[in-house]
């Protein structure tokens, strides 16, 4: 895989872009180094506003498994090119059904086959389950990711 002039450009998308898609983005370009995939990631929330931090637990919780946070600062979807993406990865149904709203082409998002549980304002336990589903969820992901872009190779 290195060595290509493909990258694909991946938007990470929640409700707030504090907590679930933050740990989504982080663990996946994690996983990205580790196998040698050409991504470009962002995350975005479709209530929130440009500048938030993660929340503490989601600090936290990454922390944990060696991947920094804290200098994470949120994004509202409105404040970016749609266009620019070549993948989106949404949390839940609903972010699917925003972005679909939103014009984005529905071959180009990543239904992660259910909601990933959103731990906002829950404790420390709520946040390692949830960051431990999106582990698994990221792995997938990459496992996806690897499968196309052999294909165009």
């Amino acid at each position: 895989m290195k060595g290509r002039e493909f990258v694909v450009r991946i938007l990470f998308l929640c409700t707030g872009n504090t907590c679930r898609s933050p740990m989504a983005q982080k663990i996946f370009e994690q996983i990205c180094s580790e196998r040698h995939i050409d991504a470009e990631c962002r995350g975005a929330g479709i209530a929130t506003f440009t500048g938030a931090p993660a929340s503490d637990n989601a600090v936290t919780v990454m922390k944990e498994i060696g991947i920094d946070l804290s200098s994470y600062r949120s994004t509202a979807i409105t404040a970016l090119d749609l266009e620019s993406f070549d993948l989106f990865v949404p949390m839940t149904y609903s972010h699917i059904l925003c972005l679909i709203e939103l014009g984005v082409n529905k071959n180009k998002i990543y239904d992660l086959g259910k909601d990933v549980s959103d731990p906002y304002n829950k404790n420390l336990d709520c946040y390692r389950q949830t960051r431990d589903e999106l582990k698994v969820c990221m792995e997938q992901l990459a496992d996806f990711i690897e499968g196309e872009l052999s294909e165009k190779n």
